[in-house]
């Protein structure tokens, strides 16, 4: 698939693939929707939805049958599901992370950046000697390293950049919403790009909520922040009611009208009230 074809690829979530999926095993036939749906274990609507959205895109027929661009588009996602899960094996991912790490790549990274990291990788892979093996984590930390960056330094100028952001929390059905460390920023955040790095800048806010068991206003503060990076947790510094997470940390895309998105995986921490609430993980979104 050259580049223009991707750009023009629709880009489904895991589970908008695993319906395609389903689709090509169960074919049409009467009751399709809700054997897939059941399958799937989510209500007709969503499936229907989907499916309506590849007719339009030219990937399915009013009868729900593949056309030849919709054969082809299942060939390149049926191939990314592959080389993403061989990719993250091949940086000793463990087995039971891999699901969710390839659900946050498969969605949330733009297709062709996706496939120079896995091609980097590989490419690494094959001239690793024996000798060189003791080295291989710190050459694969190093690999997504400069292909993050390059993504920066082709799409980002040098300079500050105004940003809306938005913090949600994943449930264990994939379904999201809005996380209580959402209220503990300003909607507003910064990129700065310069000589001395690249990162996000956030500011920190008031928290306020009310007590589930008697109502009381509460207010409170964000007490830590961790950013994932390489599968690793780091803890970024709060200062002067700021925080930086490195832009080498985050995933970018590009959203269906040409904007430029970025995630990055956090573990939050809040004071509210006279409760010291647990970490709880969430994924921080930003876009220009």
């Amino acid at each position: 698939m050259n580049k223009q074809d991707s750009k023009n690829l629709l880009h489904p979530s895991m589970l908008q693939i695993q319906y395609l999926l389903e689709l090509e095993k169960v074919g049409k036939k009467s009751g399709s929707v809700a054997l897939i749906a059941d399958t799937c274990g989510v209500s007709h609507g969503p499936v229907s939805r989907f499916f309506k959205e590849c007719i339009e895109r030219g990937y399915l027929t009013e009868k729900y049958e593949c056309t030849a661009e919709g054969a082809h588009a299942l060939l390149t996602y049926k191939k990314l599901l592959r080389d993403v899960k061989l990719y993250l094996k091949a940086m000793n991912i463990p087995e039971k992370e891999i699901p969710e790490k390839m659900k946050q790549l498969i969605e949330n990274v733009d297709y062709d950046l996706l496939r120079t990291m896995i091609r980097n990788a590989r490419q690494a892979t094959e001239q690793t000697s024996e000798q060189d093996k003791n080295q291989k984590d710190t050459q694969d930390d190093q690999y997504n390293k400069d292909s993050n960056a390059y993504f920066i330094e082709k799409i980002l100028e040098k300079g500050k950049f105004q940003v809306g952001i938005a913090i949600h929390q994943i449930s264990r059905n994939s379904e999201t919403r809005l996380s209580m460390a959402h209220q503990g920023f300003e909607h507003l955040a910064w990129i700065r790009n310069n000589t001395r790095g690249s990162w996000l800048e956030l500011t920190i806010r008031e928290i306020h909520g009310r007590s589930r068991i008697d109502g009381t206003e509460m207010s409170g503060h964000l007490s830590s922040l961790k950013y994932e990076k390489q599968g690793q947790l780091y803890e970024a510094v709060i200062k002067d009611g700021h925080l930086k997470i490195p832009l080498s940390a985050c995933h970018f895309f590009r959203g269906r009208m040409g904007n430029i998105k970025g995630t990055v995986h956090i573990t939050v921490a809040c004071n509210v009230g006279n409760a010291h609430m647990p970490e709880s993980t969430a994924v921080l979104t930003f876009w220009m």
